[in-house]
């Protein structure tokens, strides 16, 4: 099951990485043939969005190779390492675009071909709500972080385009009334407005992976799912502990045991009881002896 997840994610991620490539040439170009600041930073962000998808297929590639000598628990981690960094230069994106989009009103604003603009604004909200559409949809029964990391970009860049395409749709009636010359200043508006928006976004990645990297319990939710789970083979939650790192549900067990054939069989008991979960279970157990209450390490 798991080795299927893992293709399916790394197709998924690639059809992400080849749209936001494709995004990311045209959008700047345009931009800079429109003269629009918004385009850019539309382009900009997708050509960012590029490079974290490919960190996100080399995430997953990490994530599921095998433990070693020297990573002797696996590299788990990396995929909340990579969503970390994913949010990081989101936020940069966001701060710098938000920086340039001042300076570019305080210098007197900026003049746009409106008609250029809107075309490729239409152009880029119908396929960028497509590839969220098509993210979302694979993703529902993948419950992979990763490509809903991607789901969470590909709705800011949809987002950001449908914004664009108001603006320009306004900057364009303005230039037929009495207020055109505040047409000079509707693109930087807009990049401020919808970055200063979208700054929650990676601020909300940020968080996450860095609660799963610090190894912080899960939801209230999910623990109750998983203590449910545990009940039913006769295990107290006081018996284990669990945290969360990208895909991956971390679960130690700890069990006592008065014969040793009774350590036969739990691994896979859990493992089917916790099938159904929207993470992939890594289960540790640790088994000791009841021996006239004296507690014996076996394994």
């Amino acid at each position: 099951m798991l080795s299927l997840n893992v293709c399916s994610e790394s197709s998924i991620i690639k059809f992400s990485a080849a749209g936001a490539g494709f995004f990311a040439l045209v959008g700047i170009g345009w931009g800079l043939w429109a003269h629009s600041m918004a385009i850019v930073f539309d382009g900009s962000y997708s050509l960012v969005s590029l490079g974290l998808s490919l960190l996100s297929l080399m995430a997953l590639r990490v994530a599921t190779s095998p433990a070693d000598n020297r990573f002797n628990f696996g590299r788990l981690p990396a995929e909340p390492l990579a969503i970390a960094v994913k949010g990081l230069v989101i936020l940069l994106v966001c701060l710098v675009s938000f920086g340039a989009a001042v300076l570019a009103i305080v210098h007197g604003g900026r003049e746009v071909a409106a008609g250029k603009a809107i075309f490729f604004a239409l152009l880029s909200v119908l396929l960028c709500f497509f590839i969220w559409w098509r993210l979302r949809k694979a993703n529902t029964s993948l419950q992979s972080v990763l490509v809903e990391a991607e789901q969470h970009q590909w709705w800011m860049d949809g987002v950001l385009s449908l914004a664009v395409l108001l603006g320009f749709v306004l900057t364009w009636s303005l230039q037929f009334t009495a207020l055109a010359h505040w047409a000079l200043y509707a693109d930087p508006v807009l990049v401020i407005l919808v970055s200063g928006y979208f700054i929650q976004v990676p601020l909300k990645m940020l968080k996450n992976a860095v609660n799963e990297l610090l190894m912080v319990s899960p939801s209230a939710e999910l623990r109750k799912q998983v203590y449910r789970e545990l009940e039913s083979l006769g295990i107290s939650h006081r018996q284990c502990k669990m945290a969360k790192s990208g895909s991956y549900l971390l679960l130690e067990v700890r069990i006592g045991i008065e014969r040793v054939e009774q350590m036969q069989g739990v691994q896979q008991q859990l493992e089917r009881k916790l099938a159904e979960l929207p993470l992939e279970p890594v289960i540790w157990l640790d088994f000791y002896c009841l021996n006239l209450g004296k507690q014996q390490q076996l394994a």
